[in-house]
């Protein structure tokens, strides 16, 4: 009996999830380490139980945004931080500059007298 298994995206997915989730325990471990602390000095500063955090930081633990965010607050880093440190490449993207809320307005009221929908506008000393 031959069995075809398929490779859905929903397995590539789960995958690419499961090494994103190491590479980010990978790098709390490391800002642990340059911090010169330790796990437990962090589970007891937020009164988690015993290794919880160990087992989250090395996949014995699935690890949720919760313990995420509890790790970084341990650390006392800001979370928008803790996303940086994680994406350094996507704070360097700036945001496309947009046009003042006045312009669009005024396009937008443009194609309606175009239309008539609203009145043209009078004539201006009026």
């Amino acid at each position: 009996m031959q069995l075809n298994v398929l490779y859905t995206r929903r397995m590539r997915d789960r995958s690419r999830y499961q090494q994103e989730t190491t590479r980010l325990a990978a790098l709390l471990r490391e800002e642990i380490r340059r911090r010169g602390l330790s796990i437990r000095s962090l589970e007891q500063k937020m009164g988690v139980g015993n290794s919880i955090f160990q087992k989250v930081l090395t996949g014995r633990i699935k690890m949720t945004l919760e313990h995420l965010l509890a790790i970084a607050d341990a650390l006392d880093l800001d979370w928008p931080a803790l996303f940086r440190l994680a994406y350094p490449g996507a704070a360097e993207a700036k945001p496309q500059p947009q046009k003042p809320a006045d312009e669009l307005e005024e396009k937008v009221l443009a194609v309606l007298r175009r239309y008539g929908i609203v009145p043209q506008r009078p004539p201006e000393g009026d």
